[in-house]
């Protein structure tokens, strides 16, 4: 009888466990909407296109979408890279 009862406690014990990573998982999604996004999409419709630069000198292209109420600039391109000015001065005067 005992060995029934340990049973039934570690499968609900392993239930909790599996529950905890299981939400932690879906809030990583559920993050703040991108300011750079929203801003990108300020004057746009729905599915017109737009793009942005990031913080790290990436170039996001892609289409405004509806998120949650607010209109964004969805990426459905590859991210591009942008040569800062430095960049290409630096590129310019090596030999």
């Amino acid at each position: 009888m005992n060995d029934k009862k340990l049973k039934k406690q570690l499968c609900l014990l392993a239930l909790g466990v599996i529950s905890l990573f299981v939400s932690n998982a879906a809030l990583a999604h559920s993050g703040p909407l991108n300011k750079l996004a929203l801003q990108a999409c300020t004057e746009k419709a729905r599915s017109q296109a737009c793009q942005y630069e990031g913080v790290h000198n990436d170039l996001y292209i892609g289409t405004c979408q509806y998120m949650s109420t607010a209109l964004m600039c969805v990426r459905n391109q590859p991210i591009q890279t942008i040569e800062s000015d430095k960049d290409a001065s630096d590129t310019t005067h090596k030999t």
